[in-house]
């Protein structure tokens, strides 16, 4: 019997490190006048540790200043259609804060786009929904607490502490592109004007991509540019539109054309630091912003920021992501690629329009639905943890019946008919939990719960020990 795990790690970690630390600094206390006044001399208070708090003992380049909406006279409105310049900077300078706050329909979160035009440039280099620049997806009132993005007042408060430096010239402005006024609308943008950028400064892009639906039999590409640069994270934001999950298959890095440059494949959920299932959870550098499960019509949002760890590109990168294993999933995709580049560029690829961007949320009824289909979930691993196969197996009828595709209940009935005996009712459910796209293969050949089918030619043929069923074990989301 298996189900979707999240494993935390906290605790004595800290204290170790911390300890550490400690004896660290000690013994660097210790050293001999001579030589901690040569270390000084190379490499300055801050040799000790490196951190933004260890950068504040020097001074930053640039004299501050700001932009914001406190500027206007009365309410700023964007009528349905228009736009508006939130800020309009001379450079050279860098953007250290953006803020932007507004009240609205769940759907101004994907109605409003905002677009980054840099030095004057002939497109943006940032083009993207609001809500999902800001990675919190597609409108779901969600909040997040991140390094370069946090987002409070239940998604209506949107932060980002993305460097954004340019030469000439910043342009920022909101597109609305529904049918409702924009109002209650703030902002403020901080940035520092300096004498002139460092040689090698890369400019900030990020764009939005869809796939809805993806083509069959391809990945949906998700970033493409050519020049030098680096690439800095992804949110993405997933609707099923099929039972089972969203997350087998992988993200695929092609960088500088040369297959031994870069990532290369990576499962897509190992990417997001997930394996047995995601759930919400809000990491400084990745996490999960939105959780509706692996139903048809779920949402979930994800994102990583590779803040310590960008994948550098010299001439070109593409970054693609398989919508399952064979890219046979029918899911909605939507994603921010984040990345810096030695110049400006414009969109690769058409944003969706804003029809198209708007996904149906589930209903009220669907979502107490799955609300009650949770709460069975967690008393049927109650019941089987204390060993009420009874209980259990109760449980999970009442479960079968809310949610009829549920892949993960279909499996655990399995497990659970077979250990009552009743063996042709436990293939069959066993056999309905792959083709509503259980892949864990290898674990149900192992399975105790399903000892009693281990001679079973049925059974050897669905879990692949004959060779003959299907031998794709990728995690299931």
């Amino acid at each position: 019997m298996t189900r979707p795990q999240v494993l935390s790690f906290a605790g004595p970690s800290n204290l170790r490190w911390l300890v550490v630390t400690l004896v660290a600094l000690t013994t660097l206390s210790a050293l001999p006048a001579a030589q901690a006044g040569r270390k000084a001399k190379n490499a300055g208070i801050s040799g000790i540790g490196s951190s933004a708090l260890d950068a504040l003992i020097h001074q930053i380049p640039g004299v501050s200043a700001r932009s914001s909406s406190a500027e206007y006279e009365g309410e700023p409105i964007i009528p349905p259609g228009e736009s508006r310049d939130i800020a309009m900077l001379e450079g050279p300078a860098v953007i250290d804060r953006l803020w932007i706050a507004v009240e609205g329909a769940d759907t101004f979160w994907r109605d409003v786009l905002i677009r980054v035009t840099w030095d004057d440039n002939s497109g943006p280099s940032i083009e993207a929904p609001l809500g999902d620049f800001f990675a919190v997806g597609p409108g779901a009132r969600q909040d997040l607490q991140s390094v370069p993005f946090a987002v409070h007042s239940a998604g209506r408060s949107m932060t980002s502490l993305w460097k954004m430096p340019f030469a000439k010239s910043a342009r920022i402005t909101l597109v609305n592109e529904g049918i409702h006024e924009v109002r209650q609308l703030h902002w403020e943008v901080d940035y520092r004007k300096l004498r002139a950028l460092p040689e090698g400064t890369l400019y900030f892009h990020a764009q939005y991509s869809q796939a809805n639906p993806p083509s069959a039999g391809e990945p949906v590409t998700v970033l493409r540019a050519a020049g030098r640069g680096q690439y800095v994270g992804l949110a993405l934001v997933v609707q099923t539109a099929e039972p089972g999950p969203w997350g087998n298959g992988a993200i695929h890095f092609d960088v500088d054309s040369d297959a031994s440059q870069g990532p290369g494949a990576l499962g897509l959920t190992n990417y997001f630091g997930n394996i047995f299932g995601v759930s919400v959870v809000h990491g400084a550098f990745q996490g999960v912003t939105l959780d509706e499960g692996d139903r048809m019509k779920a949402r979930t949002s994800v994102y990583r920021f590779h803040v310590h760890d960008p994948v550098p590109f010299a001439e070109s990168i593409e970054v693609q992501l398989d919508h399952g294993v064979n890219n046979e999933r029918k899911d909605r995709l939507g994603a921010v690629a984040f990345w810096y580049q030695d110049s400006p560029q414009v969109p690769f690829n058409r944003i969706a329009s804003a029809r198209d961007r708007k996904w149906d949320a589930p209903t009220d009824e669907e979502l107490a639905l799955w609300r009650r289909a949770d709460e069975l979930n967690v008393k049927v691993l109650e019941a089987y943890r204390r060993s009420d196969f009874a209980e259990a197996q109760t449980l999970l009828e009442e479960l079968i019946t809310l949610e009829p595709n549920s892949v993960y209940a279909s499996y655990n009935l399995a497990c659970l008919y077979a250990l009552h005996g009743e063996l042709d009712k436990s293939l069959h459910m066993l056999e309905q939990a792959i083709e509503l796209g259980f892949t864990e293969l290898s674990f149900a050949r192992h399975d105790p719960d399903l000892a009693a089918h281990h001679g079973n030619e049925r059974f050897q043929k669905m879990v692949g020990i004959d060779g003959q069923a299907g031998s794709a074990d990728g995690g299931a989301n």
